[in-house]
């Protein structure tokens, strides 16, 4: 081969499937420059590399090895074995773990449409891969970026517009926890929005959904941050002393649900205990883009409050609503 390395045009994007697998393509493509050795050095420790323990990352390749539970040298003899992808995908399909359709879909989209959670060791290890990129995006969107966006950048088929993303794609509204949630991130989630409605700030808590959010709270529709605010500031204005406690329900993907309860008054002291369930569905930057809530208003007297923590955010010993018998 004649001039500089173009991965651009010798290797394949990650996204790019065959048989519904992505990376496989561009595993084939790495697996056959490696053998007439044109791969460059910095490609070549982590081609058919699974899980490190040592460090905590998890190769593409190794990913995909996971999934079809494959034997790396195995798949290293078939592809230079075979005279077309074709035939790579023939035996992939014969050996591996079988896996639908829906679920080798799933399995993609969890890798090409998930963010990152920004760990210090993520963020680390994308700093000295990517020189200079967090200066363009700053270092917590580098963190969040979508690896399969990194790699096509870092080789000339996205353009830094493109990695910044736009709307649920948006790097630089980025909110972690990402979906698809885990239990943990689910909790977390819902621990940051108890948070945020604790504040009172309807600005801050606007802040959380994308830009053109749908909501249905009890019978009333919302569209946008703009209205999302003007509707805070009026609730907030009429239920005085808001305490919330809010309770993971159930989650899968992109969807959490979860009940709450919390305690206000009105302008003439009278006092109420709300108890409502919201759906909520997040875009692929950890904002919420549908809310739907049903809440009921339950007269109570002063006496029967359950919710005594100085007003904003519920400490982190005060009970759930579980340990209050709600």
């Amino acid at each position: 081969m004649s001039g500089p390395f173009n991965p651009k045009i010798l290797l394949r994007s990650p996204r790019e499937k065959l048989g519904g697998y992505v990376i496989l393509p561009r595993l084939i493509d790495k697996v056959r420059l490696h053998e007439k050795k044109l791969l460059p050095d910095d490609y070549v420790p982590n081609l058919l590399k699974g899980f490190d323990p040592e460090t905590g990352l998890f190769p593409f390749d190794g990913r995909f090895l996971a999934f079809v539970g494959i034997d790396p040298e195995e798949l290293r003899k078939t592809i230079l074995d075979s005279p077309d992808d074709q035939s790579v995908l023939l035996w992939v399909d014969q050996v591996a773990t079988a896996h639908t359709a829906e679920e080798k879909e799933r399995w993609s989209e969890s890798l090409s449409g998930s963010f990152s959670e920004p760990t210090p060791e993520r963020i680390a290890y994308r700093t000295h891969s990517f020189p200079g990129l967090g200066d363009l995006l700053g270092v917590q969107s580098l963190g969040c970026a979508n690896s399969f966006d990194l790699i096509d950048y870092d080789e000339g088929r996205l353009s830094l517009e493109g990695l910044k993303g736009t709307g649920g794609r948006s790097l630089a509204e980025a909110r972690p926890p990402f979906p698809p949630f885990s239990k943990e991130t689910a909790l977390r989630k819902v621990r940051l929005a108890e948070d945020a409605w604790n504040s009172g700030n309807p600005e801050r808590v606007a802040l959380a959904y994308t830009t053109d959010s749908q909501w249905r709270n009890r019978s009333e529709f919302l569209a946008g941050r703009d209205e999302i605010v003007r509707f805070l500031a009026r609730k907030w204005n009429r239920e005085l002393d808001y305490r919330l406690i809010k309770e993971l329900w159930a989650f899968e993907e992109s969807r959490i649900a979860v009940r709450f309860a919390y305690e206000w008054h009105d302008d003439s002291g009278n006092w109420f205990r709300s108890y409502g369930n919201e759906n909520w569905e997040f875009a692929p930057n950890g904002l919420m883009s549908r809310r739907l809530a049903s809440i009921n208003d339950l007269p109570i007297r002063e006496e029967d409050r359950k919710y005594h923590w100085p007003q904003g955010r519920r400490p982190d010993d005060y009970p759930g609503l579980s340990d209050l018998g709600m």
